[in-house]
């Protein structure tokens, strides 16, 4: 799953915002393993929480992992 996002990711624009709680986490992910530049934001206003991930790049370690995750499929 994370291998898949992060080629979604590799195919669109940077910087991206993502709002669903599923991508977040998995944005999470793939930051901790140095795959991509990324950071969160959270807000609460009138008790309502909201949370947004903001990717920035894939890092060399991520096109690094792309590459291995195509030559495995092929």
């Amino acid at each position: 799953m994370c291998l898949e996002f992060l080629q979604q990711l590799s195919h669109g624009k940077a910087p991206r915002t993502l709002t669903e709680p599923d991508e977040i986490n998995t944005l999470l992910v793939l930051r901790a393993a140095g795959y991509v530049a990324a950071f969160t934001l959270r807000s609460s206003q009138n008790g309502e929480s909201r949370e947004w991930g903001r990717f920035l790049a894939i890092t060399p370690r991520g096109r690094e992992a792309l590459a291995e995750s195509a030559s495995e499929a092929n």
